[in-house]
């Protein structure tokens, strides 16, 4: 039996991609296989920032994609197509398309929304295709409780709640805890969005704490960095798995600040919490979720203010030894 993920594939490594990454490397149970219609954007518009999108380029990914996907569906062992998007219109548009192929074949259709629906779905024909899309579905799977509870109330399709995952291997129960907080990491795309303006503004508090951003960086914020001439604030560029691994390891409190829109559940977040790294986030996403109140400090989003004030009250190390350990046995029981 074989499932279709429509789903896109790295490169970048971050975001669905990266879910997409691991979902392949896994072993599935009940002699499940996977195969993938890549999703990826086309024409080198970037995954996130502000680009807008080539009406003909869309158009040309959309048929490749339908195309790709009536391909895997002819096979006989094909039983399930599984969509991961992000609860955007145009998106949606797409993968009701996909739906309604899925369904001409007698197959069933998962759609899977990697992000947080009421902060990504607007307008009057956002909303109709949501529920279009669900009521196409028959099942749909949500990454957060606040995603849950909106399409709870829109549509009467079958809702599993199933966060991201972490392979074993990536879970460290021994991260060393200093007594001095030196190093605060930041890891995912370096733009507005992602909270790094926040992260830069907090790190303007401590300039005795290093600051690394992992991640790609936009023009215009790099700019913005390299102009603030800041000795204590270092962008590493992207690293591989083994890389953000390492600078976990030497990482003293993760700095996740994000209200971007497409947000469900991070990935870099729950590799942070593998590691056991004490965390601060914005109230944005699953990030509550993930790390309650014990595993670091949930803070409201584009308030640097209050990241600030987490931060004065995790240099006890006591404290970040207690949510060190919530971290990881947070990741080994539900991750």
């Amino acid at each position: 039996m074989k499932t279709v993920l429509l789903a896109p594939t790295p490169p970048p490594a971050g975001g669905i991609a990266a879910w997409t990454k691991r979902m392949m490397e896994s072993d599935i149970p009940g002699g499940w296989e996977l195969s993938v219609v890549d999703e990826k954007q086309i024409g080198g518009r970037p995954v996130f920032g502000n680009a807008r999108k080539s009406l003909l380029t869309e158009i040309k990914r959309c048929f490749i994609i339908w195309k790709n996907l009536c391909k895997e569906l002819r096979q006989k062992d094909v039983m399930i197509a599984h969509s991961c998007i992000p609860s955007l219109t145009l998106s949606m548009i797409r993968e009701y398309v996909c739906a309604v192929i899925t369904k001409c074949y007698r197959k069933k259709f998962i759609i899977h929304f990697r992000c947080t629906v009421p902060n990504t779905t607007k307008g009057i024909i956002g909303r109709f295709m949501l529920r279009r899309l669900c009521a196409i579905s028959d099942v749909v799977i949500s990454l957060n409780s606040q995603t849950t509870d909106y399409l709870s109330k829109i549509t009467k399709t079958r809702i599993e709640q199933i966060p991201n995952f972490i392979d074993e291997s990536e879970i460290d129960g021994k991260h060393n805890i200093n007594k001095t907080v030196k190093t605060v990491l930041y890891v995912g795309g370096i733009v507005e969005t992602k909270g790094v303006y926040e992260v830069l503004r907090v790190s303007e508090a401590f300039p005795d704490i290093n600051f690394r951003l992992v991640g790609h960086a936009d023009n215009e914020t790099e700019k913005y960095i390299e102009s603030m001439n800041r000795p204590n604030v270092v962008l590493t560029g992207e690293k591989n798995s083994e890389g953000v691994k390492e600078e976990l390891k030497n990482a003293d409190i993760f700095l996740f600040l994000s209200y971007y829109r497409g947000e469900g559940f991070s990935n870099a977040l729950a590799e942070a919490m593998a590691m056991g790294v004490p965390c601060i986030v914005s109230n944005w996403a699953a990030n509550a979720d993930m790390i309650e109140k014990s595993g670091g400090i949930v803070v409201p989003a584009k308030n640097s203010l209050e990241a600030e004030n987490a931060l004065k009250s995790m240099l006890d190390p006591e404290v970040r030894r207690r949510q060190s350990e919530f971290n990881v046995k947070k990741v080994r029981e539900c991750y």
